[in-house]
């Protein structure tokens, strides 16, 4: 009878080791990344602006157009609006951010067709911009839901990224000079574009 010298049994034993840790690593590594000690992920936000969640849809607001119709917004599935709120009349800060919406369209480049802007503000206040007017309800809601998603006790402007759809996504602060929401702009057009 012949018998299996032992060098050859560790042998055989060492190679059945090897393939059982080349197929059982991968499951033990991500094991640990997913449910072990191991925090991997990033702890900042992508995003410059504050993101709104859920993000908060226009019409449920009773936000009108500037004929005073309920808003219905004309744009395909790939446009995006940069908007200025401003709660109040339209005073130093507001213009500075028109100023800045309008040099974010024109930074945006080849896609600045995909990029609409629009001043969302009160009726009475007869401030108009571009092409989009729109206007706030009396009731004053969308204001306090930015109030309270911002953390802000009050504020009168703010800039806003709003899908195609009428989605309130990305808010920013009246200091905001742009470079950010271009960021964050030019992000969500590469995105939509796919």
């Amino acid at each position: 009878m012949n018998t299996p010298q032992p060098a050859t049994k560790t042998k055989a034993r060492l190679t059945l080791l090897a393939v059982s840790a080349v197929f059982l690593m991968p499951l033990l590594l991500a094991w640990i990344f997913a449910k072990g000690p191991i925090d991997w992920r990033p702890q900042s936000n992508l995003n410059y602006g504050v993101l709104l969640q859920p993000p908060l849809q226009l019409n449920a607001y009773g936000i009108l157009d500037g004929n005073g119709a309920a808003l219905t917004l004309n744009s395909s599935a790939r446009d995006w609006f940069v908007v200025v709120l401003q709660d109040g009349a339209c005073s130093e800060t507001c213009q500075q951010l028109i100023q800045a919406a309008e040099r974010i369209q024109l930074a945006v480049g080849r896609d600045a067709q995909r990029v609409n802007l629009a001043l969302l503000s009160r009726e009475e206040s007869s401030a108009t911009w571009g092409e989009q007017n729109w206007w706030l309800p009396a009731d004053n809601e969308l204001v306090r839901e930015l109030r309270l998603a911002s953390g802000d006790s009050q504020f009168d402007t703010k800039l806003l990224i709003v899908d195609y759809l009428g989605h309130a996504i990305l808010m920013y602060p009246p200091s905001e000079e742009g470079y950010g929401l271009l960021e964050d702009l030019k992000r969500l057009l590469r995105a939509a574009a796919t």
